[in-house]
Parts: C-alpha cells; structure tokens; sequence
C-alpha cells in the first residue's frame, strides 16, 4: 500500500515536473539524477575499460605462450632433423660412396651396399617417432629408404625432386612426395657437386596434433611456410590450400614487424575484427598466427556492459523514488512559506509562516517574521519622518536666501559707495563679491591658476583692511603656467593660515610670497611667510585641522593636502618647512596640465 502510495506520488511529481521544471523539487530531483549518473558513470565505466583491456592482455599473452610453446616444440624437432641430416649427408661409407657407386644394385655386391645404407638409415631412424621415413635419392635413379612406403625410380621426375636438387641447402616440401607428408630435404655433394638428395619425412598429422590448439573460444590457428604453403590451418578456416593476397591479408606482415618474433595487431577480415598474434620462427621461418575474433575475445566485456547499464537503469529509478519523498519532504515548510510571502505581495502584511522546523527553512521563516515586523516599525517611523521633513522643508523654504540676491545687494552698495565717493567701501565691497561668486556661484571644481589666483588677491585685499597694511603679499608667477589648471581654493586656506600664526601673534610687518613656477612635468605652488616660524607640533595641528568657522572657506591645511592627494594621488600634497623666529613655507606640486581632470 505505501509503495503504491509512493509511486502515485512520483507519477503526480513527474507531472509537476514537465509544468513547472525550475521548482526547488525538479531541481533536488535533477541534481539526484545528475549525481547518481555521473558516479556510477566515471566508476563503472572506467571499470568496463579496464576489464576489457584486461581480457585482451590476458589472450594476448595466453595465445602468444601457447604459439610460442607449440613453435618452440617443432623448433626441437627440427633441430633433431638438421642433426640426422648433417650426419648423412657427411657419411662417405654408407651415402656418398653408395649414392656414386658403379655397382650394380641387382649384384651381391650392390645388394650389400644397399642393405647397408637402409641399415644406417634405420639406425637413425630407431626412437624417433615423429619421422616416418627417411630417403636418400641419388641422381643417378638409386634408392635407399627405410620405413615409409616404397618408393620407385620414377620420383626423380617429379617436381618437387627438380625443387629440392635445385635448392641450395635444406628446405621444406609439403605434401611430397606423398599427400599428407611434410618432408625435410637436403642435398649431398661430393666434391661440391650434388649427387643426391636426403628426404626426412614426418607425418602431417603429427605436426597438426602439435599445432592444434584453442585457446580462446572460437579463435583460429594458421601455420605456414615462408613461400606461402599452409601447413597447418584448422577446418572451417578463411584459406584453402594456399593464401590469397586479397582474403588473407593478414599473412603479409607489415615491414616495420617483420624481423620481430612476436608481435600483435588488430585487423579486419569479412567484415569482422580479428586480433592477430604473430610468430615467426627464426630456425624453420614459419610464421604462426593466431586469429581472435574480437566480438568472442569481448563477450564478457559486453555482458558487463549491458548489466552496467541495467543497474544504471534501475538505480535511475530508486533515485527517483527516493527523490520524490525526500523533496516532498524537504519543500513542504517552503511551500507554506512561499504562500505567505504571496499573501504578502498581494498586500496583505499581516501574514506570518509558521514553521517550527529547526533546520535552515526554520532560521529563514523566523528570519522573514522578523524582517515583516521591522518593516511594520519602519513604516511607521517613515511615515513620521515624512511629516517632519514637510515641516523642515516648510521652514527651510520660508528662510532661504538665494546667492544672487546678496549679490545684487552687495553690487548696490558697491554703487553707493562709488557715487558717494567711498573708494574703500567701494574695493572691500567688490573683492567681497569676486570671493562669494568663487565660492558660492562656481560649481566647478577645477581652475585655472590665473582664476585660482585672482580669488587669492581679493582675498587678501579683504584682508589687509583687516590687518591694517599690517601684511604685505608679493606675488612671483611665471606667466606661461597661468593656463594649466588646478582644484580651486588651494592657495587661500595656506595664505589664511600664514596670517593667522605669523601676523596674528606679532607686531611686526609680515610678509608673504607667493610662487607659482613650472618644475620638470608639474607645478609648483610656495607660499612663504618671514614670521615666528612653527614648532612641530604646530605643523602637525594645522595639517589636522579642517578649518572651522574662523576661516573664510571653513576649509584647513588639512582638507587642501586631502584634495591634492585624492586629485592627483598618494605621491602628492602639502609640505611644511619651517624655521622658528624666521620663516614658514608650505609647498607642493601638481601635475601640469591645460584639461579639466574633474572628469
């Protein structure tokens, strides 16, 4: 019942699913799936590779000893041949002498002789169950053998007789000079010239027991001399009785491996792909290849793979299950959570989730009661700041005084004075109207040091009203930096400072130059005072003091060095240097420029 109930459920999630694919539930069950797929992926995958190179190692080396095995065995036999060959090929008394006598084989004499020889040729043959026969075939028609069945003179016409007195030393003849012999056969000499030919035969079937091996399922074994003639192959091979260069391409070796013993390779042959181990011998020249039909060598390889993917298919399935439950589970308290923030957005503010988990959807449920209740207090504390600001703005309105008003004011008693005659009223009003418009009128940040300059000289000219004369200030300006720029009020506060700790505190005329020339790629800006000079501790105030209302700008030492800095960078701003009871001089430098760097 509650499996049933389980699988309603995935069916009524996988609905879910197709019409809603971003909810937090098709994401938990992507990630699920994604996961578990790509887990048993990178494992089981990477097995099956490994497990098939494994299968193909292991026949590989299990073939290549069986071939080697079975090659190294003949290799035996037929170092045994060459043995029994070389010793009758050199025997005089009993071969050469025989093979070139006069005698008459049907005389006593030539009879002796002829029981001699297949005497000696028994002897060698007496425990060497693997040779059938051995021949000694002189060109002159003689005959001597023994075991085996008879042969006559006409064998010196044969073919394969031509082929072996023509060969210059052993070699191989298959299926002669009877069908289902393999023979060995070499020539004798006397005095360097032939005079008959030794023929060791062994029984083909002997050779076929030898190399009648299976390894693998369904794999194939092929031996074959180096003119091309099989030796051995098994029933239901590719080749009939000798190899074609179109069906049997796998016999020519590529040149890169034919000098080597052992090698392998992959080929395909009638549309299927073969594994091909190679031998070739280095005492007969045989070459020995053993074939393996990849989709037997694989099979196992294949089975696996097909039940990977079985697993896979069913564990796609658990996780499904699994995720269904778990999501349900874990979504639910966002469900109910998502509902009231949509009950919020839809106005209603009072709406609370009640949630009581204690996991992350818990601490985010307390988290939005906590963030909707100081939204509440918010809004009514908006909304008494809103009444407030009415009533400031009420006053503020009611008590501003636009700039261009004191101007004008200020340029009608500018008049008056003129009219009147007043010449000092008349100058310390229209320097007082320069300074406000600098300071109020001017939004810009950057100058030129001609503007920067002029605002310093009505500055000061209000100032020496005040200082009755008491100051004097001395300006030395080159004239071709009057057109770079420079950030606005710089010179006043420094000039303000020097009348306030020189001529502030002394009675003695105080003098004030101000220097303004180019160095290298920058400006430099000096303002030196010949007053009481300043201890360090005195430097170090006025660089941390920010003006106040005491001075003209509200600006200080302090806010002058800061805008250099922010302006032109750390590298730059103000230095102080100064000498107590001779002289102050604050200096610094900015780049030249003719651009407004505000920008």
């Amino acid at each position: 019942m509650q499996s049933r109930s389980l699988f309603a459920e995935a069916v009524k999630f996988m609905k879910s699913l197709l019409h809603y694919p971003g909810s937090i539930q098709a994401k938990i069950f992507i990630t699920f799936g994604i996961v578990v797929l790509l887990s048993i992926t990178a494992i089981a995958f990477p097995m099956y590779f490994r497990f098939s190179d494994t299968i193909e190692q292991n026949a590989v080396t299990y073939v290549a000893d069986s071939v080697t095995h079975a090659n190294e065995n003949f290799e035996m036999i037929w170092s045994d041949i060459e043995k029994i060959s070389t010793v009758i090929v050199t025997n005089n008394e009993n071969v050469i002498n025989v093979v070139t006598s006069l005698k008459d084989p049907v005389s006593y004499d030539g009879f002796r002789e002829q029981q001699n020889t297949e005497s000696f040729l028994a002897s060698l043959l007496a425990y060497k169950t693997y040779i059938s026969r051995i021949a000694v075939i002189g060109l002159n028609g003689k005959i001597f053998s023994t075991g085996g069945n008879m042969l006559f003179r006409s064998v010196v016409d044969q073919p394969w007789f031509a082929q072996a007195v023509a060969s210059k030393d052993k070699q191989i003849l298959i299926d002669a000079p009877e069908n289902g012999s393999v023979s060995f056969s070499r020539i004798i000499r006397r005095n360097n010239q032939p005079v008959g030919v030794v023929m060791i035969d062994f029984d083909k079937a002997f050779v076929r027991k030898m190399f009648d091996i299976n390894p693998v399922a369904e794999s194939m074994l092929y031996v074959a001399d180096p003119l091309g003639n099989f030796i051995f192959k098994p029933e239901g091979g590719f080749a009939a009785s000798r190899m074609q260069d179109t069906e049997l391409a796998i016999f020519h070796e590529p040149a890169e491996i034919a000098s080597s013993q052992l090698t392998h390779s992959e080929f395909e042959l009638n549309g299927s792909q073969y594994l091909a181990i190679r031998y070739r011998s280095a005492a007969t020249g045989w070459q020995t290849i053993g074939l393996i039909p990849y989709h037997s060598l694989l099979k196992e390889a294949t089975d696996i793979r097909k039940q990977i993917v079985r697993i896979v298919l069913f564990v796609f399935c658990i996780v499904l299950l699994v995720s269904v439950a778990l999501s349900n589970r874990m979504t639910r308290s966002l469900k109910h959570l998502s509902l009231t923030m949509k009950k919020v957005r839809e106005g209603n503010l009072r709406a609370r989730p009640r949630v009581r988990s204690r996991d992350e959807i818990g601490e985010l449920t307390e988290s939005f009661n906590r963030m909707m209740n100081n939204i509440d207090s918010l809004m009514h504390e908006i909304k008494n700041r809103e009444k407030e600001k009415r009533e400031a703005e009420l006053t503020a309105l009611q008590s501003q005084i636009r700039p261009h008003f004191i101007y004008n004011t200020l340029g009608t008693i500018r008049n008056l004075a003129r009219l009147q005659g007043v010449r000092n009223i008349e100058e310390l009003t229209g320097s007082f109207v320069d300074l406000l418009r600098m300071t109020l009128g001017h939004t810009r940040e950057i100058v030129t040091i001609r503007e920067e300059l002029h605002h310093l000289k009505s500055y000061i000219h209000l100032q020496q009203y005040k200082y009755l004369d008491k100051v004097n200030v001395v300006f030395q300006v080159e004239e071709e930096v009057l057109d770079f720029h420079t950030i606005k009020l710089v010179l006043q506060p420094i000039v303000e400072n020097a009348m306030k700790h020189a001529a502030g505190e002394s009675d003695e005329p105080l003098l004030i130059t101000v220097r303004v020339y180019s160095e290298f790629d920058g400006i430099k800006f000096e303002v030196t005072d010949n007053g009481i000079g300043m201890t360090s501790d005195q430097i170090e105030q006025a660089l941390d003091s920010s003006g106040g209302d005491g001075s003209f700008s509200g600006m200080g030492m302090k806010n002058v060095n800061e805008r250099i800095k922010m302006t032109y960078g750390a590298e730059y701003g103000l230095t102080v240097l100064s000498q107590l009871g001779m002289y102050t001089t604050v200096e610094f430098t900015i780049p030249a420029s003719r651009q407004d760097t505000s920008s």
